[in-house]
């Protein structure tokens, strides 16, 4: 006889008129089995609590993860064009002052990109 049983499908009353036509000793057991169901119950949400909880953070790091790759993806192809403006302005037989400048502005530019890729780099591996 157990009252969790009946799935909470029948009408309560019922529950109620089986439990009160029961012996005093079966209705001490019905009560310890509900409790003991009720109790296993709780254990179980509570692992699943935990387990998700264990999932949300590991979908967070993920994010993060793709985070930082598109970071660094981005960067990346920065760096390249950058460095196919360098190399056109490199190339060029008449390089002015005003082509100079240019050429000093885009490497500062490069060099700045390649040091925050660096940096990126060195605090992911030391967040892992």
């Amino acid at each position: 006889m157990n009252v969790l049983s009946a799935g909470g499908h029948s009408d309560p009353s019922d529950h109620r008129r089986r439990l009160l036509e029961l012996a005093k000793e079966d209705l001490v057991e019905e009560v310890i089995r509900t409790w003991d169901a009720l109790a296993y119950s709780e254990a179980e949400l509570s692992e699943v609590r935990i387990k998700a909880g264990q999932l949300e953070i590991e979908n967070a790091k993920i994010r993060g993860i793709r985070g930082v790759s598109t970071t660094k993806v981005e960067m990346a192809d920065r760096i390249e064009e950058l460095e196919r403006e360098i190399s056109v302005l490199s190339v060029k037989e008449d390089i002015g002052s005003a082509a100079d400048e240019e050429l000093a502005r885009l490497r500062e530019k490069e060099e700045a990109l390649l040091t925050a890729l660096l940096d990126l780099e060195r605090e992911f591996a030391s967040s892992q």
